[in-house]
């Protein structure tokens, strides 16, 4: 009998010895994007980024996958754009952008420059980034406003314009891929001077709050939360599963507010929690199941076995660090 051995289950053993924590003492340019809040990011992510690095959740094995394979294709990339006569130069340059006095708010390694000619016919090095993509999300990519549809491509545009800033040039370019066909498209990228001081203040905010040992405000988008790396230790209370859902209704979390500000008042407090609160929770729940964010208040419950709804409100304290 000849033994085959489970080769996949060794590249995965193999592969899940990559998943580490690195100390983070200075804000990244491929990260600040999901702490400028014009990108609709959250500030808060930012300052946990430096001072609870060691508290952000763990990769799981496939996403050391999907990142090694992004690797390759970016070489794939770069030799595909040798072979066409457009060496990319300064893979990999660090930079860093620091105030007139020296401080220093952020750093990032650019995955290259292009160079162009203009219209003197001088050189200018262009920078480049090289993003592969699902085929779903490159599809849905033809213009710089397309890269706002999703947390990580807007943290794109945050790193380009970071490394147009640290460049001293007013354009870049984006060089897409897609992981499945191995089509390319290029995206032109045009300095956005406000995003561009946007992000700028946001490394200038994140570097006060590291020394004063302060944290900002949390995000008020729950969507934004669901896709932290710190919500668990920024809303432990909150289970971000699959089943959670997001409300819009403000008249219902005004009743929920004046519930909560009368609960001890006594019958307008029962009365209002029978006749409004308790039946719109039944209703809303699912299988006899609720776990709902609406505004500031987490809602949960469910069905008895006699058939009651039972229903628990808990406000998030939106001022506690």
């Amino acid at each position: 009998m000849i033994h085959i051995p489970n080769l996949i289950e060794a590249v995965l053993v193999e592969k899940s010895k990559k998943i580490k924590r690195y100390p983070c003492h200075v804000n990244r340019a491929s990260s600040l994007g999901y702490a400028v809040e014009m990108l609709g990011g959250c500030l808060r992510r930012g300052v946990y980024e430096r001072t609870n690095w060691g508290d952000k959740k763990m990769w799981e094995v496939t996403s050391i996958l999907i990142f090694e394979e992004g690797d390759r294709q970016e070489l794939a990339v770069f030799r595909d754009l040798l072979d066409a006569g457009h060496p990319i130069i300064e893979q990999q340059t660090p930079y860093e952008w620091k105030t007139p006095d020296g401080e220093l708010l952020a750093t990032g390694h650019i995955d290259g420059k292009l160079i162009c000619q203009d219209d003197n016919g001088q050189s200018v090095a262009v920078p480049v980034e090289i993003k592969s993509m699902h085929p779903n999300i490159f599809g849905g990519i033809y213009c710089l406003e397309d890269f706002k549809k999703k947390p990580w491509t807007r943290a794109y545009l945050a790193q380009i314009t970071l490394y147009m800033l640290m460049n001293n040039i007013d354009i870049g370019l984006f060089i897409l891929k897609n992981k499945s066909s191995g089509q390319l498209k290029q995206i032109i990228v045009n300095l956005d001077y406000e995003l561009g001081e946007k992000c700028i203040q946001a490394a200038e905010q994140i570097n006060q709050h590291v020394k004063a040992r302060t944290l900002p405000d949390r995000c008020k988008d729950r969507d934004v939360c669901k896709e932290c790396p710190f919500n668990h230790i920024c809303l432990p209370d909150l289970n971000f599963g699959q089943e959670i859902e997001i409300g819009d209704d403000p008249s219902f979390e005004s009743k929920v507010k004046e519930y909560l500000e009368i609960k001890e008042a006594g019958s307008k407090a029962k009365n209002l929690w029978e006749k409004v609160i308790r039946p719109k929770m039944a209703a809303t729940a699912k299988d006899g199941n609720l776990n709902l964010l609406i505004g500031n208040y987490h809602l949960t419950g469910k069905l008895n076995v006699n058939g009651a709804f039972l229903g628990k409100i808990k406000l998030i304290d939106e001022d506690e660090d």
